[in-house]
C-alpha cells in the first residue's frame, strides 16, 4: 500500500530531481565538487516497466541572488491495482545554498485541485493552502534551511559529501504539507553502458524503497530508478518529449487530461448549442501563426493575448487558387486519399448525391457512426477503417482521407473544443471547402458546422504541423468574452 504514496510527492521528486555537474575525479575530492547549481532546461520521460506514462520539465534560472527553479509535469500509474493521477507546476525561490525562500504550487492529484504557496521564515516555512473552497494557513516548524524537492540531490554535492557519506536534509513535502526529514547518500561512480562512468546517488525519500539517481561527469541526470526500476525517469531530448505532449493532450489520455485541461469560470452552459464565441487565450507564443478562415478571426492585444471570435455557421467567401485546390485533395503519408479502400468507402457513403455541402455533411456522419471513440490513435486511416475505433485525431484523419477521396478540399486542423462540465481541451477536426467557403466539421462528434467552441490553433496533420500544439499545453489560460 505505501508503494503508491511514491506517486505523489507533487511530482517533484520523481521527476525534478536533477544532480549537477562535477569533475570525474570527485570520488575522493571534496574540493572538485559544485559551487552552484547547473542552470537551464531539461526534459525527462516518464515510465512504469516499458510503458511511458508521463514527462517532466524542469528549468533553472539564476534570480534575485540566488535561483528560480520551475517545474512541471504530469503522470497516471496503475500498480497493484491502485490508480494515481498527477499533474504539477511548481516554482521555488532559493538562495546560493539551494535553501528555500518561496514557492508556489498548483497540483492536481486524481482529480482534487490543491494550490499551496509559502516561505521560509526563522521559524520555519508559513504556508498558504487552497484546496476544496476553503484557504488555511500554517506554519511548518524547522530548524535550519528547507530545501524543496528539485535540490534534493544536488544539496550534498554543493556539501562536499564524499563518498559513502549520508547528509540529512529537511525537505518541503508539498502534498502532504509538511517539513520531511531526507536522507542522502553518495553511493559513488557506477561505469555506463557506453563506457562513460555515472555517479550513483540514493535517498531513502519513500519508506523501505530505495531512490536511486544516477548522473553523468557532465552534470546531467540519465536516469532516476524507484524500486529496482519500477518506476523510471530518463532524460531526453526537448523535441520527444514535446510530441508525447502534443499526442497525449490531443489524445485526451488521462495521465495529462488535468494538465492540459483550459478551465473557464464560470464553466460554459450548452456548449454543443452554441453559434458564437469571444474567447480571450493568454499563453499563445507572439511567434505561433494564428489561424484565421472556417468563421474564425483573431487578433493580439496590446497585453500579448489574443482574441479569437468563432461563428462556424457565418464563413466568408474565400476563393481557393488551383494549387491550393490540389494540395487539399493530394493524398500525403498521413491521408492515403487515393488507397482502393478509401476510395471505394467514400463512393459508398456518398452515393449519387451531387451537392457538396451535403457529401460532406453524409461522410461526417458516417465517420462519427462507424468509429468508436477511444483514447489510443491509429497508425493510419486505414487502420481506423478496418478496426473502426480510434481517438479524434483518427476521426479527423479518416475523414480528411475520404473527403479528398471524393474530390473535396479538405485539411485536418486541430485546437480547443469544450467538454461539457470540464472545460477546453486539445482536440482534432476538419474543415472542407464547399460553397465557394471553408466549413469547419467535427467528424469525433458529427457536427457540420461545428459548435462555435472549437477555436483553431494549428492546420495540418504531421509532426511538424502539430508541434505548436506541444509548446501551448499548460499553458494557456482562458476567458470567455461573448457566447451566443
Amino acid at each position: 500500500m505505501r508503494l503508491i504514496h511514491l506517486f505523489s510527492q507533487s511530482l517533484g521528486i520523481l521527476f525534478f530531481v536533477l544532480v549537477t555537474a562535477l569533475s570525474v575525479n570527485a570520488e575522493t575530492k571534496a574540493s572538485t565538487l559544485l559551487q552552484k547549481p547547473p542552470v537551464g532546461e531539461r526534459w525527462f520521460g516518464i515510465f512504469l516497466g516499458n510503458e511511458r506514462t508521463g514527462f517532466a520539465h524542469q528549468n533553472i534560472t539564476a534570480k534575485d541572488g540566488g535561483y528560480e527553479i520551475t517545474a512541471e509535469g504530469s503522470v497516471k500509474m496503475v500498480v497493484m491495482g491502485f490508480s494515481r493521477e498527477a499533474s504539477s507546476r511548481e516554482r521555488y525561490i532559493v538562495g546560493t545554498d539551494l535553501s528555500l525562500r518561496s514557492f508556489a504550487v498548483e497540483q492536481v492529484i486524481d482529480g482534487t485541485p490543491m494550490v499551496v504557496t509559502g516561505e521560509a521564515t526563522p521559524k520555519g516555512v508559513k504556508v498558504v493552502v487552497n484546496a476544496g473552497g476553503e484557504r488555511k494557513e500554517k506554519l511548518l516548524t524547522a530548524k535550519g534551511p528547507v530545501f524543496p524537492p528539485p535540490v534534493l540531490n544536488i544539496v550534498p554535492l554543493m556539501k562536499g559529501t564524499a563518498k559513502g557519506k549520508r547528509l540529512q536534509v529537511q525537505m518541503l513535502d508539498v502534498e502532504a504539507v509538511k517539513v520531511k526529514k531526507v536522507t542522502v547518500t553518495v553511493v559513488g561512480f557506477e561505469p555506463l553502458p557506453d563506457g562513460a562512468r555515472a555517479l550513483h546517488i540514493r535517498n531513502d525519500l519513500f519508506p523501505l524503497v530505495d531512490n536511486d539517481i544516477w548522473v553523468d561527469a557532465a552534470g546531467d541526470t540519465i536516469r532516476e530508478s524507484v524500486r529496482d526500476g519500477l518506476v523510471e525517469t530518463v532524460a531526453e531530448d526537448e523535441g520527444r518529449t514535446r510530441q508525447f505532449i502534443a499526442s497525449a493532450a490531443l489524445s485526451r489520455r488521462d495521465l495529462i487530461f488535468d494538465f492540459s485541461l483550459v478551465r473557464v469560470d464560470p464553466p460554459l452552459a450548452n456548449a454543443a448549442s452554441l453559434t458564437r464565441l469571444v474567447m480571450e487565450l493568454d499563453g499563445i507564443p507572439a511567434s505561433m501563426s494564428l489561424i484565421q478562415g472556417g468563421g474564425q478571426t483573431t487578433r493580439r492585444t496590446d497585453a500579448g493575448t489574443v482574441v479569437f471570435t468563432v461563428e462556424p455557421a457565418k464563413t466568408a467567401a474565400s476563393p481557393l487558387a488551383d494549387p491550393e485546390r490540389t494540395r487539399f485533395t493530394e493524398p500525403t503519408d498521413r491521408l492515403p486519399a487515393d488507397n482502393p479502400v478509401i476510395i471505394a468507402q467514400a463512393r459508398e457513403v456518398v452515393g449519387q448525391e451531387t451537392i457538396p455541402r451535403k457529401r460532406v455533411e453524409k461522410l461526417v456522419q458516417w465517420v462519427a457512426a462507424a468509429v468508436e471513440g477511444a483514447v489510443t490513435d491509429a497508425p493510419s486511416p486505414l487502420d481506423t477503417l478496418k478496426s473502426r475505433k480510434g481517438n479524434c485525431q483518427s476521426h479527423a484523419r479518416l475523414y480528411t482521407s475520404l473527403a479528398r477521396a471524393a474530390g473535396i478540399p479538405t485539411r485536418f486542423v486541430s485546437g480547443l473544443a469544450y467538454l461539457e462540465g470540464k472545460g477546453f481541451l486539445y482536440h482534432s477536426w476538419a474543415e472542407s471547402y464547399v460553397d465557394g467557403g471553408w466549413l469547419q466539421v467535427d467528424p469525433t462528434f458529427g457536427q457540420a458546422p461545428v459548435d462555435a467552441t472549437h477555436v483553431k490553433l494549428v492546420e495540418g496533420e504531421g509532426p511538424d504541423d502539430l508541434a505548436a500544439i506541444a509548446g501551448v499545453v499548460g499553458k494557456i489560460k482562458a476567458r470567455v468574452i461573448e457566447t451566443k
